[in-house]
């Protein structure tokens, strides 16, 4: 059975109440796609409608991606939920199997010294429009919103840690001294390298790609 499907299968007995798993590792993707829906949620609190938005998708697996929207139709939340009435978008990433437990060696985690300095941009479509300047101590996150601004510090050439320095946005200000760990677990083609991330103030660990561009 594709590992997909099996997940897919297991997540319907547990997402009443909207318990939505957002990542699935996959073994169709060399290292991380999105699907991004957007979801209708009706008077009695039930998704009702899912519709694929494509030009926020990049995953190709047309079952897989059925599966996906098919398990969110099965979705209810609380009978009191402020999600009613509305609809909405929500990105679900696709990511490699073999990241789940991935490290670099040695010699991979050596050559990401290069990544310590230089200007970055996210390969998530949700933050493209996201710049990141990274120096040595300090780096900067500039998007339209505003900007962030963290501590960086060096564990290794594979594993740092950001913590919240400053932040434009006023609802963010309870972040100011948190701090997210970083490691760097795979270098791809073409110079881009794949991060797993876990913050000190949530359960999840994230993953996502970062491209250097100067």
């Amino acid at each position: 059975m594709n590992k997909i499907t099996l997940l897919i299968a297991l997540l319907v007995f547990s997402n009443t109440f909207g318990q939505v798993q957002k990542k699935f590792f996959v073994d169709d993707v060399k290292s991380i796609e999105y699907v991004t829906v957007n979801f209708c949620v009706n008077d009695e609190a039930k998704i009702s409608e899912v519709t694929i938005v494509q030009d926020k998708t990049t995953y190709e697996n047309e079952y897989n991606i059925e599966q996906l929207r098919q398990y969110l139709l099965g979705v209810q939340y609380y009978p009191d939920s402020k999600l009613r009435n509305n609809c909405y978008d929500s990105t679900f990433e696709f990511i490699n199997s073999t990241y789940e437990k991935k490290s670099l060696n040695e010699d991979e985690c050596n050559a990401c010294e290069k990544f310590k300095t230089g200007i970055y941009k996210y390969k998530n479509i949700l933050y493209q429009d996201t710049k990141i300047k990274r120096k040595r101590k300090v780096q900067r996150e500039i998007f339209k919103e505003g900007k962030q601004i963290y501590y960086i510090k060096w564990i290794s050439d594979c594993h740092y840690v950001l913590t919240y320095k400053r932040m434009t946005e006023p609802r963010l200000k309870y972040l100011i001294g948190k701090e997210i760990d970083v490691e760097i677990i795979d270098v791809l083609d073409d110079g881009s390298y794949v991060y797993k991330s876990k913050a000190n103030f949530e359960e999840k660990t994230d993953f996502g790609i970062i491209k250097k561009i100067k």
